[in-house]
């Protein structure tokens, strides 16, 4: 998101094991911001209930092959680990039709039916409602799951807000934007080009690029109207990057630097996401989003001045208070701190340890690494420490 300014494993009876499950990587908060809420994962334990050939008493049960469901149970998480979404949705189905008394199947089928809505979301108009059907059936399956309603609400609000949008077409975008808007239609191309040029300056500076191993990055061009429906992040956020890139404005002839910036920005956090996932803290994501903003050579003199001027004699605050998105803070001059303070101990990392260290901090997460720990391997100092002498005491 851009600130406008600037079971310990256990024999269950006659019942089999069921693999270790795999947690999907969400909504990243408006992701986001940025990603959407993740669904939970897959329940991968056995069944509960008992087998109908079972002993009547026996303390320790004998080995037995596993059951019909419980196979066709491991096939559909086995699918689902593939994205074959269809078909792991037809293991699931079977298994609650043969039985409909167990959670675990009904909770499977759940998780299906909420990956592949995040997956068609990204599509065109038509996958897009195909979507909010497929979450639905999500919610109705599993209501205990409480971060569905949340994505099914956003899902109705984007669809309404995008009705009728036009959507282009390019190497590795998808742009959408209202074709009634002349000033937008007009010079979309500059937009393009700003977003194919940003595309491969970040996947020099990352060694690679998200959109070549799948869909194109989807880019919504709202109202300020618009855009405060879908996001529901307050008036202070000129873009927000939630796995579609989420950009408002009024008179483009008038914000093309400004608005060339955010979209710069998301798509800085799309590549983020893409290298590090949800393990990224805020502040470094933050932080690397408005130092590479402006071009490849960082942030001019005066972005860096007005960020410590925002900041004035204010302590910083503790980077474990930046872990998260900014999304749902409401004190706009704290929100203003925050983004100063995350550019300014970015630009002060990349300085004095090198863009290299940062790439590793925010690689690190799908390797079962922290930045923390990273940064501690390879400097011998904590991140605490740097912090201090960026904000010395006054």
């Amino acid at each position: 998101m851009r600130f406008r300014y600037t079971l310990a494993a256990a024999l269950l009876a006659l019942a089999v094991l069921l693999i270790g499950g795999r947690f999907l990587e969400s909504f990243r908060a408006p992701s986001g911001p940025a990603r959407t809420q993740v669904p939970d994962g897959l329940e991968q334990v056995a069944p509960t209930s008992t087998p109908e050939s079972a002993p009547a008493a026996q303390e320790t049960p004998p080995s037995l092959a596993p059951s019909p469901w419980s196979a066709r149970n491991k096939a559909g998480i086995d699918a689902l680990d593939k994205e074959a979404f269809e078909e792991a949705a037809e293991h699931f189905a079977a298994c609650l039709t043969a039985r409909p008394d167990e959670a675990v199947y009904a909770h499977n089928l759940a998780e299906t039916y909420a990956r592949w809505a995040m997956f068609l979301h990204d599509g065109d108009a038509w996958d897009r409602t195909r979507s909010i059907d497929l979450l639905q059936q999500a919610v109705d399956l599993h209501p205990e799951r409480l971060d569905l309603p949340g994505l099914l609400e956003r899902y109705r609000r984007s669809e309404e807000a995008e009705e009728g949008f036009f959507t282009r077409h390019t190497l590795h975008f998808e742009v959408a934007f209202d074709l009634n808007r002349t000033e937008v239609r007009t010079d979309v191309q500059t937009l393009v080009m700003a977003l194919e040029d940003a595309y491969l300056e970040y996947g020099e500076w990352f060694g690679t690029r998200p959109a070549d191993h799948g869909q194109p990055i989807r880019v919504v061009i709202y109202t300020q109207e618009g855009f405060s429906a879908v996001t529901q992040v307050g008036a202070w956020a000129g873009g927000v990057y939630d796995g579609t890139i989420r950009v408002p404005l009024t008179d483009l002839s008038r914000e093309l630097v400004r608005v060339v910036s955010v979209l710069r920005h998301e798509l800085l956090h799309a590549f983020v996401d893409g290298a590090g996932g949800g393990a990224v803290p805020g502040w470094l994501n933050e932080g690397l989003a408005q130092w590479l903003e402006r071009g490849p050579r960082g942030p001019a003199a005066g972005d860096l001045e007005r960020a410590r001027m925002a900041m004035g004699t204010a302590r910083p605050f503790p980077l474990d208070q930046l872990k998260g998105s900014l999304a749902k803070w409401d004190d706009p001059k704290a929100i203003e701190r925050a983004y100063a303070q995350s550019l300014l101990f970015v630009a002060h990392m990349e300085s004095h340890f090198g863009a290299p260290l940062l790439r590793e901090m925010i690689e690190c997460g799908p390797k079962g690494d922290t930045p923390r720990a990273v940064f501690k391997a390879r400097v011998g100092l904590e991140l605490d420490s740097v912090l201090a002498d960026v904000f010395p005491p006054r």
